[in-house]
């Protein structure tokens, strides 16, 4: 099968994606430009999550395709309906961060989906954007695989804050995409941590020394 190397704008998938990100302009043009600014980051884990993606996009043969995949399974993975209206969201919106969170997503959250929930998004994203179920997981696989060759211990643990903070956006957790029992004890730590900060009784006022 051949694939095109753009992606149309009436595809359901791309139409959620570009919808979410408030793209205006042509889609390719707009991904092209993401992930030139994600690759000149002087945040390290954004310029590796964009020579990632930039990986995929030349690797795959299937252009824009491959970026696209890697969005919309993340994008599913934290909670978007990916709904062609656009996805509500509660929390202020970053591009960048929303795409590593996605790439962060894959990384630690599909292999905690059950076989059933990973068949599930295969099919969907395969009928939605017209694209072989192969080619979709081949680039899943190397969304998994491909962080550990770029990026530090560091880069990896920030692609937790990014899951966090995108999760939100769709009234998720990172525990929700990770499903890590590890994940779970730290949240609830934090948790526990900042009610006894708000709930500390101030230090009582020093006393004043005779003149």
């Amino acid at each position: 099968m051949i694939y095109p190397t753009s992606i149309p704008a009436q595809n359901p998938i791309v139409a959620a994606i570009a919808a979410l990100y408030g793209v205006a302009t042509e889609f390719n043009a707009y991904l092209d430009g993401l992930i030139d600014s994600m690759r000149k980051s002087p945040n390290e884990t954004i310029s590796r999550t964009g020579r990632v993606i930039e990986g995929a996009k030349f690797g795959f043969g299937v252009g824009f395709m491959a970026p696209v995949i890697i969005i919309a399974v993340g994008q599913l993975l934290l909670g978007n309906p990916l709904a062609a209206a656009g996805a509500v969201l509660t929390v202020p919106f970053s591009p960048i961060s929303m795409t590593c969170a996605a790439v962060g997503a894959i990384y630690y959250g599909w292999s905690a989906l059950s076989d059933d929930e990973r068949n599930a998004i295969l099919e969907r994203l395969s009928q939605g954007m017209q694209v072989g179920v192969e080619i979709i997981k081949a680039v899943i696989a190397f969304v998994v695989s491909k962080p550990k060759e770029l990026l530090s211990s560091e880069n990896l643990a920030e692609f937790k804050r990014f899951i966090g903070e995108a999760a939100s956006a769709f009234g998720r957790t990172l525990v929700d995409v990770t499903r890590s029992i590890k994940d779970r004890a730290v949240g609830a730590y934090e948790f526990v941590a900042d009610k006894l900060a708000k709930n500390a009784p101030e230090d009582p006022p020093l006393p004043r020394l005779p003149l």
